[in-house]
């Protein structure tokens, strides 16, 4: 069974649960979030050693036949290859928001993402540093603020927080959202930061099972 953390009713509408957070039951924790009012987060990612699966495409597929599609987020984390790959059938699905790497961000993938009814977001990780202008490969629909690097499961870097700070102040119409370790000790300092978004994985999403563990 499914459960959410109850400090995410501490952050109403800030919060996207990241399923790709619990392997064996991806569809049943997009179903609870949906059920709360949370939005989804969808990792779909190349294959990489030592690492859990991305949620895969028929995972996806599933999750959008039973969520208000407007209210799932996939982020594609790979080369541009594997963007190019995958996104045809990303767009299937018919997600409310993409998220790609800012080496795969491309004013003509970007118009496909858009002309598929969804918001075409740049995932940022060491490509900006917030001190000079970013310099945006294609204009971008929002920014998503990598406080770890993609497809990693390392400790939230706060310190990334300047970037949120930098995007809010130069460019106010750009959503910002934030991804990787947000725990309930880190949420408020990203809502402090201004972000419209935090997704959260482990710290939010609890099973019967790992709670057992």
């Amino acid at each position: 069974m499914i459960t959410l953390a109850p400090w995410h009713r501490d952050f109403p509408g800030l919060l996207a649960g990241s399923v790709y957070s619990t392997p064996d039951s991806r569809a049943a924790a997009a179903q609870t979030l949906a059920d709360t009012g949370l939005d989804v987060h969808v990792d779909v990612m190349a294959a990489s050693e030592g690492l859990p699966a991305g949620v895969s495409l028929a995972d996806l597929q599933m999750i959008s036949n039973s969520v208000d599609r407007s209210r799932i987020g996939v982020h594609l984390i790979g080369s541009a290859d594997f963007v190019d790959a995958v996104l045809p059938k990303v767009l299937a699905s018919h997600p409310g928001v993409v998220f790609l790497p800012w080496q795969a961000f491309t004013a003509e993938r970007a118009t496909a993402i858009r002309s598929a009814g969804g918001a075409a977001w740049i995932a940022v990780w060491r490509e900006w540093d917030g001190l000079a202008d970013p310099h945006w490969p294609a204009e971008p629909d929002g920014v998503l603020v990598m406080l770890i690097e993609p497809g990693t499961k390392d400790r939230c870097r706060l310190d990334r927080l300047s970037l949120v700070t930098a995007c809010t102040t130069r460019f106010s119409e750009l959503p910002v959202a934030v991804d990787g370790g947000v725990t309930e000790e880190i949420a408020p300092l990203c809502a402090a930061a201004g972000v419209q978004q935090m997704v959260v994985g482990r710290a939010l999403l609890t099973s019967e099972r790992r709670e057992a563990m």
